[in-house]
Formats: C-alpha cells, structure tokens, sequence
C-alpha cells in the first residue's frame, strides 16, 4: 500500500498515536520524578500521586498540543479560540485521567487479589492514558482542530 492510498483520518491517526506516545513518555517520565521528588504527604488533602499526575499530565498536554497542531491538523494560524477550545477538552481530559488513574490506585490497592499485584502505578498510568487519549483523540479531531468544510454554490 502506498503513502498516498491511505485514508486522511489513518494518516491522522497515525500521527495522532506517534505524538501521543511522545507526550506519553513525556508524562511518565515527569509523574515518576515528580512521585519521587515531592516530600512524602507534602499534599494530604488529595496526595502526592494526584498533584504529580496532574501536572505531568499537564507537561504531555503541552507537547500534545504544539505537534498535533502543526503536523497531525496542519493548523498554521495563532487561534485564541482553537486554545481554548483545546484547554477545555484537555481540562476534561485531565479530570478523566487523574480520576482514572486515582481510581485503578485505589481499586489496587484495596482489593485483596490485586494487593500483590507489581506494577500498580504503571497499570493505573497505562489505564487513565487510554481512556483520555481516546476523548482527546475524538475531541480534537472534531471539535478543536475540526476543518470547516463549506458546501461549494454554483
């Protein structure tokens, strides 16, 4: 199959999934730094684990928006609305992801058959990445970086 036989929305998928797991790393890479280098109990009232997931979130936002507006929607102007449009999708998505991600800890932790089980903070990272890469994905695609296509009038 040639470059030029695939579908625009493969293509975008496609790129959409690369940068994805560039922001991902990036993401992963911030939350365990930022686990590891946060006093113990320095955020009682939520914890360290949200406040970290939160802003390593944020840090894989950043990266996910600049390379999906430029290569995966080709938007070159400087939208305010775009921005906005796409902080709200991405304050969505980070409520789905830490709450996602609270949520499996919890379930982990808790659950006398998933006590033992390694990984637990990588599991629950890989779970509330999916889901909120999936909403990003759908709002991205049809609500921020949305082509307006007008009919064409003869």
């Amino acid at each position: 199959m040639k470059l030029k036989e695939i579908s625009p929305l493969k293509k975008q998928l496609v790129k959409f999934t690369l940068i994805g797991l560039l922001a991902v790393s990036v993401d992963l890479l911030c939350y365990f730094i930022l686990l590891n280098i946060l006093p113990e109990k320095l955020f009682q009232t939520v914890g360290n684990e949200a406040v970290s997931k939160s802003i390593s979130f944020m840090c894989g936002m950043t990266v996910t928006y600049f390379f999906n507006k430029f290569w995966t929607w080709k938007k070159k102007d400087r939208s305010q609305k775009r921005l906005v449009k796409f902080g709200l999708l991405y304050g969505i998505a980070l409520l789905i992801n830490v709450g996602t991600n609270s949520g499996l800890l919890y379930i982990l932790h808790q659950y006398r058959n998933l006590v033992d089980l390694p990984f637990k903070y990588l599991i629950a990272f890989v779970g509330a990445s999916g889901l909120s890469a999936s909403v990003s994905f759908m709002g991205q695609k049809f609500w921020v970086f949305k082509t307006s296509e007008r009919p064409i009038v003869n």
